[in-house]
């Protein structure tokens, strides 16, 4: 068995740590031989997959799996987990600190102190009381929201399934219930996968069912909103704000009008930065392994081709 690597999914130590523990397990180098491959979705690429005649199982080191060719992914019965719960609670966090960020002034404040001028602004946003709604409850959604109800947030949301969970105190599904999330909500944090039925599910259309004081917050892809709709939106006042994590295309170029809005706020995609995410996923890796190479259950499924 030969596992391929992508050191770009750990840190040095801990890529030092799995060469060091398990000799003669991993490779850094993506060859013809591997049996397995632990990185990211770009392998899962018809023109890669074509050059790995031995592969039969990919542990994406990421949530997200746009880009991947499932026609000939379900051609080879390959296996495919992901990485979903290892930044979740990273992830919640800092959907906290983008709603707080546009609610509270806090880049007019940080330019004030810049400045030396003592300016208080009177009519900054509650969390408290507020509609927030997510596009997508996975785990991502479900830690933010149990976060967010200690701010006595009504916590909504729209999904795929109508199937309950406890973190919201309302679940939406198909296309009225994605209209009635926009229309009622504070607050929208979009945190779906990027498919071809998500895709710029926030445009001009959508856009026009939100309230005027209503802030978006991206940390799903930068695909699931028509960006030149969500700038016009923004330079017109039709919306509050956005918080973005992700862009397209990404890098943001810097002669994007985005940089230089008032009312937004963006992180280099860089959300899920944490010192402790490296740990995180080198357990759920290595203990996926384990049950592989044990002919048990795996963790985080997303396709596993051989039972189609």
């Amino acid at each position: 068995m030969k596992i391929y690597l992508d050191k770009r999914g750990f840190d040095k130590k801990h890529v030092h740590d799995l060469l060091k523990e398990h000799p003669g397990l991993f490779t850094l180098t993506l060859d013809r031989d591997i049996d397995i491959a632990f990185c990211y979705a770009n392998i899962l690429r018809k023109e890669n997959l074509q050059n790995l005649p031995n592969l039969k199982w990919v542990q994406l080191l990421s949530a997200g799996y746009d880009g991947a060719d499932i026609d000939e992914m379900k051609k080879r019965k390959l296996v495919v987990t992901n990485a979903k719960g290892v930044f979740s609670i990273t992830i919640a966090e800092d959907i906290v600190t983008k709603i707080l960020v546009l609610n509270r002034a806090v880049k007019e404040y940080i330019r004030q102190m810049d400045k030396g001028e003592w300016l208080p602004h009177r009519y900054e946003s509650e969390i408290f009381g507020s509609t927030i709604g997510f596009l997508g409850a996975g785990s991502i959604a479900t830690e933010a929201a149990k976060r967010l109800k200690a701010f006595e947030a009504k916590l909504i949301c729209y999904r795929h399934s109508p199937k309950k969970d406890p973190a919201f105190d309302e679940a939406y599904t198909g296309p009225e219930g994605l209209k009635h999330v926009l229309h009622v909500s504070d607050v929208i944090v979009i945190a779906l996968p990027l498919t071809k039925d998500t895709a710029n599910i926030i445009s001009k259309d959508t856009i026009s069912l939100m309230k005027k004081t209503a802030i978006i917050v991206n940390v799903g892809r930068g695909g699931l909103i028509n960006q030149d709709d969500l700038i016009e939106a923004l330079k017109s006042n039709r919306i509050k704000g956005a918080a973005l994590d992700v862009a397209t295309p990404e890098p943001l170029p810097s002669t994007s009008p985005l940089w230089h809005m008032d009312n937004v706020y963006i992180t280099p995609h860089d959300s899920t930065s944490s010192p402790y995410k490296f740990d995180r996923l080198e357990s759920l890796v290595l203990d996926n392994l384990y049950v592989y190479t044990a002919n048990e259950s795996l963790d985080n499924v997303i396709f596993d081709f051989r039972k189609a």
